[in-house]
């Protein structure tokens, strides 16, 4: 199964964090499957803020470590050890999780960072799949620009096209 990122950026600071919150919306459901999203905010006084919802694969490797290091020490060492194993394997199995997860670089977040200007914020998807009508008409209320994407290009261009502003005397 193919995925596809697409980088927006907004106007406002806010608006990313807004496009996101229709996004998981969708979601839920059930017209979109998103494998990681970001936001990256740029305030006024130009200094980036971005957050990464921590992922499924990571939290599923947390606990499936934890419970893993928990029996197995419970062999070894007993009831006294099923704590700090259970705690060691946590570790390890969320970062095998992170590991796993094939989301958005932070090289990469850091670069769109420092392109867009003080007072705006971008939108990091990496959808797994979609309903591509759906997801069009959920993104066409926003005006946003598309900065990057791995979109077939007629998808790009409809995506563009609900993306553009809005001319309410037209």
């Amino acid at each position: 199964m193919s995925q596809n990122l697409i980088v927006i950026a907004f106007d406002t600071e806010d608006k990313a964090e807004e496009v996101l919150e229709t996004m998981r919306s969708s979601e839920k459901h059930g017209f979109l499957n998103l494998e990681d999203s970001v936001v990256v905010k740029k305030d006024a006084d130009g200094k980036v803020h971005s957050k990464n919802a921590m992922d499924k694969t990571t939290k599923e490797g947390i606990v499936a470590g934890g419970l893993l290091g928990m029996f197995l020490t419970a062999f070894f060492f007993g009831p006294v050890g099923w704590l700090g194993a259970a705690l060691i394997g946590g570790a390890a199995g969320g970062g095998i999780g992170a590991l796993m997860k094939k989301g958005v670089e932070r090289d990469f977040i850091k670069d769109v960072s420092e392109t867009i200007q003080p007072g705006t914020s971008a939108l990091f998807l990496v959808v797994r799949s979609a309903n591509a009508d759906v997801a069009v008409a959920a993104l066409r209320q926003y005006e946003g620009k598309i900065l990057q994407s791995t979109l077939p290009e007629d998808a790009e261009e409809t995506l563009e096209r609900a993306l553009r502003p809005k001319n309410p005397s037209a």
